[in-house]
């Protein structure tokens, strides 16, 4: 399935040319630094409205387990205030990139995060981040359970990360920054 992911960077999005270029999903920013993205309601009502599949994504910043749990306490407070609580269809996303991170141990963060969600309910919970940040251990991902879920950065090649770790949960692959000239939006492709 064709997915593109966006945030309040991307204001004026021609819907309806989304999916007459055979986008079937979306992945929306849903926060960072415990504040709404500015676009996420008008993204997600406008995702709902044309029928495309959704998930959410959440920019991190932990440092260490706490702010991670404290995170994920956020995101579950925003899923139920907006979503009615419920996991999105294309899951709940931990944006693990930002250098911030790096000062404590990113995989404890990560599975911090992960579990807290999962604690309260929600099943569909898994890792954004780059091919270079899981494969060189930035992310120790075999330290992670085999059923957290996967969403990677790689692009200008196939995505040999589900070559190299065929145990783990690879649900997207992120491919490219441009998903066509009229969409200028990250292109995913998203394993059904």
């Amino acid at each position: 399935m064709k997915v593109i992911d966006i945030s309040a960077w991307q204001e004026n999005i021609d819907w309806d040319a989304v999916v007459a270029a055979g986008v079937e999903g979306v992945i929306l920013k849903l926060g960072e630094r415990n504040r709404l993205d500015e676009m996420f309601i008008s993204h997600v009502n406008n995702a709902v409205a044309h029928g495309l599949k959704y998930g959410v994504y959440y920019y991190a910043h932990a440092a260490n387990e706490d702010e991670a749990k404290a995170e994920a306490a956020w995101v579950d407070t925003q899923i139920k205030t907006y979503l009615d609580g419920k996991n999105p269809e294309l899951g709940i996303w931990y944006d693990a990139e930002d250098e911030s991170m790096t000062f404590g141990n990113v995989t404890a963060s990560c599975s911090a995060f992960v579990c807290t969600l999962n604690e309260v309910g929600y099943t569909y919970v898994g890792i954004y981040s780059s091919y270079n940040w899981l494969a060189n251990g930035t992310i120790a991902v075999n330290e992670l359970a085999d059923y957290v879920p996967y969403w990677v950065a790689q692009y200008y090649r196939e995505n040999s990360f589900k070559e190299e770790y065929p145990h783990k949960n690879v649900k997207m692959w992120q491919y490219t920054e441009r998903f066509s000239n009229e969409l200028p939006y990250d292109g995913n492709i998203y394993y059904e």
